[in-house]
């Protein structure tokens, strides 16, 4: 009688492991589940996030979601050493304080690069004036009657310029980019119609 209470005793103990097993294996598959669902989700929002934030640039051209412009273009005849020294003449000009501005020139290698600040052009009624300060890179490459040009790494100061955010991140709706936009790419032009004037023209010797 004792050997079959302790039989019955330790099959339902056997029992009740089993079940508990059992819950215990279920529980887990679906708390695997709902943790890759909640991974997928949030990499599903990331990726579309990524994808609208490439399509909110308005006017502006970019490169993997970031604004970018470049180009290259002939000049017949002009070897490297002088387009070099046209591309620095005219970057001296536009910033005044080149030296300070100035992150690689290099004549041999025919590479210059300058991170300078851009305005765009004031708007307001004189009380309240707006207006976008920001600062990229220009890298310029030159060779033999040829040359390429390259603008990013675009950022806004904030913050009394104590730091930085990517120029990007200001267009955070539709509204503000059809605003912004414009004025930013109309003041890129303009540089960059510079540029091409200023490697393409031969330097009046006064």
């Amino acid at each position: 009688m004792q050997f079959r209470k302790q039989l019955l005793s330790h099959c339902y103990r056997v029992c009740v492991n089993k079940v508990k097993n059992y819950h215990l294996q279920i529980f887990k598959s679906t708390m695997k589940r709902i943790l890759l669902f909640i991974f997928m989700l949030i990499s599903t929002r990331t990726v579309i996030a990524q994808t609208e934030a490439d399509g909110n640039l308005g006017a502006l051209p970019t490169l993997g979601g970031l604004i970018f412009y470049s180009g290259v273009d002939s000049v017949d005849g002009v070897k490297k050493d002088d387009l070099y020294n046209r591309a620095k003449s005219h970057l001296s000009t536009v910033f005044p304080n080149f030296k300070d501005v100035v992150k690689l020139d290099d004549k041999d290698l025919g590479k210059l690069v300058v991170r300078g600040m851009f305005t765009t052009t004031p708007k307001g009624n004189g009380i309240i004036v707006s207006y976008i300060e920001f600062i990229a890179t220009t890298t310029i490459m030159v060779k033999d009657g040829r040359y390429r040009f390259e603008i990013s790494d675009f950022v806004h100061p904030v913050n009394s310029y104590l730091s930085y955010q990517g120029l990007e991140q200001i267009m955070f709706n539709k509204k503000t980019t059809e605003k912004r936009s414009p004025l930013i790419n109309d003041v890129m032009q303009e540089y960059i119609s510079g540029i091409k004037k200023a490697l393409s023209t031969t330097p009046q010797n006064w």
